[in-house]
């Protein structure tokens, strides 16, 4: 007589082609969940990197401003050394004698560097000013040699340090005395300490 309804619990036949309802969602989720990590990882990449292009522009900047520094202090040199014995040792502003054997190297104590003060409009670098300090070493006659021999002239040797930031670098300089120029005449050497 009365015909039966199916029940609303009933299972009805699934559609081939079709995922369930609920596959589609959590595939969104770990789509969402992977692109998400991956643009993280790709910030955190590039804050690295800007990290150490900024840390390289730094040190190229502290290397220039020491070698600047040594510049000046050359500068110096060849303008006012004429007579070594009365300009050194002036410790208050940056120029010492040669340390006798086994004292402590003058350029590693605080109180013996001198600022570069035309360097950089006076603007610390590295969180400091650029410094220097001249040691007057030694002198010696220079004659030539045998095949070329010259007129006796003093040759003045001295060491120049100087920092800028974390940066130390160091030359010898010869300076001939009463001006002109010898084969020892000029920077000699050149090594980074730091």
């Amino acid at each position: 007589m009365f015909a039966r309804l199916p029940s609303v619990h009933a299972r009805r036949p699934r559609r081939h082609g079709r995922p369930p309802k609920g596959i589609v969602l959590f595939l969104s989720l770990a789509l969402l969940l992977a692109l998400s990590v991956g643009a993280l990882a790709a910030a955190h990449s590039t804050t690295l990197e800007l990290r150490m292009a900024r840390n390289a522009l730094a040190a190229e900047q502290e290397l220039l401003a020491a070698e600047a520094a040594l510049a000046e202090a050359e500068q110096w040199l060849a303008t006012h050394a004429d007579d070594p014995t009365t300009l050194f040792p002036a410790p208050q502003q940056g120029r010492l004698a040669s340390p006798a054997y086994g004292d402590p190297v003058p350029w590693q104590q605080a109180a013996a560097w001198t600022m570069a003060a035309a360097l950089n409009g006076g603007a610390p670098i590295g969180g400091q000013q650029p410094r220097y300090v001249i040691e007057w070493l030694s002198f010696f006659t220079d004659i030539g040699t045998n095949t070329t021999p010259l007129p006796p002239a003093t040759v003045d040797v001295y060491r120049i340090t100087a920092q800028a930031g974390t940066v130390v670098v160091q030359t010898t300089y010869g300076r001939v005395r009463g001006g002109g120029t010898r084969r020892f005449s000029g920077r000699q050497s050149w090594v980074r300490l730091r």
